[in-house]
């Protein structure tokens, strides 16, 4: 199936009651059964990026079925989701994600009234999963058809860091950006995407001399790097952190991620800023200090080594 059955499934999917279109990106809920709407991207390889923000004033129970094979990545950030999938419970609780594949499914979906629902998700064409499969495992099969077997649905479950949080976020603000770059857009997600392959079907290279307990600590590393941005630990407090020795924990991060600790943390402060003066929210100095800088002058330096850009001249680009 190409990635138009996709586009197909959804446009079906969002414009059945209680939901109608407002326009190509917005679908609303209809005021007899609450209040809120539906935010939709579809990218050039045919990525759905869909943002949810409902609140239902009744139970209000919708059936929805399909033939096309389905790979979406959900992410439940306010509510719960409480679905039945061809005879099999499902529900994705605050605060987790999961990747899930379905076919030949019939779904009722019950959300509950009185309730803030906040969900985010990623539908990725079966093409491009089983192409990334395929660039990023070398001794097992990543294919939607061998994963899913003779089931109808299966989800895998994972939680959310704050990298993720923050990509998410940042697909957020394109969403409601009326000059968004949909380019831009689904860069991030074929950047979550790899992440959660490699993470969930353990695809990550073991370095020489490292052991699998040592690359979940070296994961573990980078992820109090990115939540402590502002005011990182030293390199032997996170080593002390995560119980690797600072040699290993150099070599390791080095070899796992292409960087050494600090460059890392550079690269995603750069990354962070330029989100935040990309959303127009903030002024130079308040996106420099708010990802760790207090040098606004070696900011400026590094943005522009960067991005080929001074972050000065952001406003005149968005």
């Amino acid at each position: 199936m190409g990635f138009d059955s996709l586009s197909v499934v959804y446009q079906h999917y969002l414009t059945q009651e209680p939901f109608s279109q407002q326009d190509e990106n917005t679908y609303l809920l209809s005021a007899k059964a609450g209040s809120g709407n539906i935010k939709r991207v579809t990218t050039y390889s045919g990525i759905e990026i869909v943002y949810s923000q409902i609140k239902y004033s009744e139970p209000c129970s919708t059936f929805f079925a399909s033939n096309i094979p389905i790979i979406e990545l959900q992410f439940a950030l306010s509510g719960a989701r409480y679905v039945d999938i061809s005879g099999q419970q499902y529900t994705l609780p605050t605060g987790q994600g999961a990747l899930i594949m379905m076919r030949d499914f019939e779904a009722w979906f019950h959300p509950p009234a009185q309730e803030n629902y906040t969900s985010f998700a990623i539908g990725i064409p079966i093409s491009l999963f089983n192409y990334a499969g395929a660039q990023l495992a070398t001794s097992q099969s990543i294919r939607f058809q061998d994963i899913l077997g003779h089931c109808v649905f299966k989800p895998i479950i994972f939680q959310l860091d704050h990298r993720i949080r923050t990509m998410i976020d940042s697909l957020i603000g394109e969403l409601n950006n009326p000059y968004r770059s949909s380019l831009m857009m689904e860069a991030t997600a074929l950047e979550i995407l790899n992440r959660f392959m490699i993470q969930l079907f353990d695809l990550t290279p073991i370095p020489s001399g490292f052991s699998r307990e040592d690359i979940r600590k070296l994961h573990t590393a980078r992820e109090i790097m990115e939540a402590c941005m502002v005011e990182p630990p030293s390199l032997l407090a996170l080593s002390k952190q995560v119980g690797l020795n600072d040699f290993k924990l150099k070599k390791g991060f080095k070899a796992l991620f292409g960087s050494t600790v600090f460059e890392y943390l550079r690269q995603f402060r750069l990354d962070n800023a330029m989100k935040l003066l990309r959303s127009q929210e903030n002024n130079v100095t308040e996106a420099a200090i708010a990802v760790g800088y207090s040098n606004i002058s070696a900011f400026s330096q590094q943005f522009y080594r960067k991005f080929g850009v001074k972050p000065s001249e952001m406003k005149k680009i968005y």
